[in-house]
């Protein structure tokens, strides 16, 4: 199923009205089934679905690997994926909503018992400006209309998954799953984001080992503490020819 679809609208500009067209994004509501037990509804843009369920299933901590999943089956409809795990998972009791006008659902509180094992890396700079454009040139190719976000995960040397959804927490799922899924061995340890860096996207980010975080917009005060806290490299408002470091800046060098 298309991700956006097209419309018709009336274009008003310059004291004049036209008619035209264009492409908005398209979000279904995706019923997630576990082990035969319907568990939530995920809103979501019909993309890298299995990806998403893997991904956010790792994220809540319910499955470690992707060893734990026997099958997942996306019905034709793409209004309902059905998981089968080797082990039972125990449904979470409560969930808690996550912030952002379409935030999902996460049964984990902000608690990391140690500091999440990061993928260390550092870079020049201007590495990291010519990431950033990359960034930005593949989330124009991804997407043909606005309303998405979008999110890529790197090695510091290239992009190694690109995902975008209508809501932030999703795009860091579907990387997480894309990972778990396609390339197991991969070692993220650059995320970057159009949406804002909420505590749980930062929960998110550390859960999949990324030591950098880089987001087109500004975090909040709580996340930056955070990030200060278990050892993360915060930077926001970045473009390629400009970012703000807010953490750990010892792994942005100046450029030779």
């Amino acid at each position: 199923m298309e991700k956006n679809q097209e419309v018709n609208f009336i274009h008003y500009a310059d004291g004049e009205f036209s008619s035209s067209s264009g492409r908005l994004p398209f979000e279904q509501a995706v019923t997630l089934i576990v082990n035969g037990k319907a568990w939530m509804e995920m809103i979501c843009t019909p993309s890298l679905v299995p990806e998403l369920v893997a991904g956010f299933l790792y994220n809540e901590r319910l499955i470690n690997s992707k060893d734990e999943i026997s099958s997942i089956y996306v019905c034709d409809t793409a209004d309902t994926v059905e998981v089968q795990t080797l082990n039972e998972l125990k449904k979470p009791t409560s969930w808690v909503k996550t912030t952002g006008c379409s935030g999902g659902l996460t049964s984990q509180r902000i608690e990391f018992p140690e500091r999440p094992i990061l993928n260390e890396l550092t870079l020049p700079a201007g590495a990291l400006s010519e990431i950033i454009k990359t960034f930005l040139e593949e989330q124009n190719r991804l997407s043909t209309s606005r309303g998405l976000h979008c999110s890529a995960i790197s090695d510091g040397f290239r992009l190694i998954s690109i995902a975008d959804d209508i809501g932030r927490h999703n795009t860091l799922d579907k990387l997480m799953g894309s990972i778990l899924l396609n390339s197991p061995c991969s070692n993220p340890a650059l995320l970057l984001t159009t949406g804002r860096i909420s505590s749980e996207m930062l929960q998110k980010a550390g859960r999949m080992g990324a030591s950098i975080l880089v987001s087109l917009t500004s975090p909040n005060l709580f996340t930056v503490q955070l990030a200060d806290e278990w050892g993360m490299t915060l930077i926001g408002y970045a473009r390629p020819e400009r970012f703000n470091i807010y953490t750990h800046p010892e792994r942005i060098t100046k450029s030779s």
